[in-house]
């Protein structure tokens, strides 16, 4: 009796373990999975683009989309609320008067899902429906997820932006991946989604 007692308890003793292993092996195909690069040429033509800041490479990628006139216009979501506009046009050497004509920026989001209701805004105000969605390759699982909740009726074209991230950065965006798709899995569907990426990958 008294060693069928203890099989309960051993259990409970392993299972930061278990959760540990379960951890490592999904952070693990979460690494391998991220989306590849993309390339121009694989982006069709759309209504907007949108860049979430946060990481090198993610505007420059925009602007490159944008003067590629795969859109005609780009909003920055998520500009630090004291940062003007003659300073990113000094900081990426594109004209002030292109930031002027088609670009917009966001200084109210402070985070992915705020990303995601004030591009909702800046879409419906626009009357857009076909979007490119620019950030870090590691960002991208998390923000289609809370952009395709926030626009189930617009179509999201993927463009990861590729880096070397240090790995808190992709341990760290893994665990936020992972809380939402909780969320998500209790959550009632959207009455309709459609995404595609640029990258070639499965929706």
């Amino acid at each position: 009796m008294a060693k069928g007692r203890h099989k309960p308890l051993s259990a409970l003793y392993r299972l930061p373990l278990y959760l540990f292993t379960a951890w490592v092996l999904g952070f693990g195909l979460f690494f391998v999975n991220l989306p590849k690069a993309a390339m121009q040429t694989d982006v069709p033509k759309s209504d907007g683009i949108i860049v979430l800041t946060g990481g090198a490479g993610r505007l420059q990628a925009g602007l490159d989309l944008l003067e590629a006139k795969v859109a005609d216009r780009m909003l920055i979501s998520g500009v630090n609320p004291v940062v003007e506009t003659h300073e990113l046009s000094a900081l990426t050497g594109v004209e002030e008067a292109l930031f002027t004509c088609c670009i917009d920026l966001d200084k109210a989001a402070p985070n992915t899902a705020g990303n995601a209701t004030e591009s909702t805004l800046w879409a419906q105000a626009h009357g857009y429906r076909s979007l490119v969605l620019v950030t870090a390759d590691f960002h991208m699982p998390r923000s289609l997820i809370l952009f395709r909740r926030a626009m189930p009726d617009a179509t999201f074209f993927a463009y990861p932006v590729k880096g070397d991230w240090p790995i808190l950065y992709l341990a760290n965006e893994y665990n936020k991946y992972v809380v939402t798709l909780i969320v998500e899995a209790f959550r009632p569907e959207p009455k309709a989604t459609t995404m595609q990426t640029a990258t070639k990958e499965t929706p």
